[in-house]
């Protein structure tokens, strides 16, 4: 059975009605990294939840935030410096369906990262957003 036009579009927006942004997180560029997770562990009262390192940069989340700091050089930092705000998401390939074509820009394509799959764009908005798919 072939759908119409109207009916494909239905579809996709009922598709898109499903699609869930998890959580928002806020990432905190660093060069004072240990200090700063103690910091937000301070204000939040929260303890340290992911840990992971890769790209040449380490990271830690500690309750909505996300604390990087560069390993050994800080243009591993490039990169997360840009970046206003990390979407935790259920089906990164939805979303990269939709913005791969809609955004201003794409800044790192889908790729695997230690924490699981993502990608960065910088959105028509002008807001440069991290889409993730924790593994």
């Amino acid at each position: 059975m072939r759908l119409s036009d109207d009916q494909n579009s239905f579809v996709t927006k009922l598709y898109i009605k499903f699609m869930e942004i998890k959580i928002v997180l806020l990432p905190i560029v660093t060069d004072t990294f240990e200090n700063t997770v103690a910091f937000y562990k301070k204000i939040t009262g929260k303890e340290v939840t992911l840990s992971a390192s890769h790209d040449g940069y380490r990271l830690s989340q500690v309750d909505r935030f996300v604390i990087l700091g560069a390993v050994d050089s800080p243009e591993a930092l490039e990169i997360p410096r840009l970046v206003n705000a990390i979407f935790i998401v259920d089906d990164l390939e939805a979303y990269w369906e939709i913005l791969e074509k809609e955004s201003k820009r794409i800044i790192i394509p889908i790729n695997r990262v230690s924490t699981g799959i993502r990608f960065i764009v910088e959105q028509n908005d002008g807001k440069v957003i991290e889409y993730l798919q924790l593994n």
